[in-house]
């Protein structure tokens, strides 16, 4: 889950650059707010109120971003495209000095059992 929720900062003025950030809030079963940032698990305060829990994990996340840059990088997806895993085969024979012999004694044994059957055939 992406914490961010912009590519890009908000810039509000250049002194002061924001972004908003996603926080998830609950109660914990002792009736504590507890607030987390997804995606970085370090990042997770548990409160008496909900006010409290924000601004501490307001002031954590902003210590923890303090010096760092936050970067949008362009990344390929792997095709959705199926392949066909017969063409990964193709040609890896193309600088084989052995495969036409090898085709030829494939030719050869296929007519055997050609005539095989053929003579199985006319003697019933």
């Amino acid at each position: 889950m992406n914490s961010f929720s912009s590519l890009t900062p908000q810039i509000k003025n250049q002194d002061n650059r924001e972004v908003l950030v996603n926080v998830i809030v609950k109660q914990g079963s002792d009736g504590r707010t507890i607030a987390i940032v997804p995606g970085i698990p370090e990042l997770q305060v548990e409160a008496s109120d909900r006010a409290t829990a924000l601004s501490q994990i307001q002031q954590r996340l902003e210590t923890h971003l303090a010096g760092a840059e936050i970067v949008s990088l362009p990344v390929k997806l792997p095709s959705l495209e199926p392949k066909n895993p017969w063409l990964e085969m193709a040609g890896v024979f193309k600088d084989d000095p052995q495969f036409e012999q090898m085709l030829a004694a494939i030719e050869s044994y296929r007519n055997e059992l050609d005539k095989t059957i053929e003579d199985d055939a006319s003697q019933e």
